[in-house]
């Protein structure tokens, strides 16, 4: 499991890092090591590979610390925090550097 989820956590940060790129300019975007930062000047995400839980770990200067477990329906892929299973990683990604 340990390989796989390394595998697609790190295809989900490969996402992110476009994301980013391409819908919020005002965002620099870098990698270090398994992790991905992205800031405007003065706000600082980390988005994190936790291989140890197999959870993909976001630091938000808005909404704090959140973890994500990957879930998988029929067509597709998500990660759902494990503290409020209605948070998904890309919408509140989304909607935390739209507003």
């Amino acid at each position: 499991m340990s390989e796989d989820f390394k595998k697609i956590a790190q295809n989900v940060l490969n996402e992110i890092f476009s994301l980013i790129e391409e819908d919020f300019e005002n965002f620099e975007v870098d990698y270090e090591e398994e992790n991905l930062k992205f800031e405007d000047g003065s706000m600082i995400y980390i988005v994190s590979i936790h291989e140890l839980t197999s959870q993909i770990w976001l630091s938000s200067p808005k909404s704090g610390a959140h973890h994500f477990e990957m879930k998988k329906n029929k067509s597709r892929i998500f990660w759902v925090s494990t503290r409020d299973d209605s948070i998904e990683l890309f919408d509140l990604i989304k909607n935390e550097l739209s507003n």
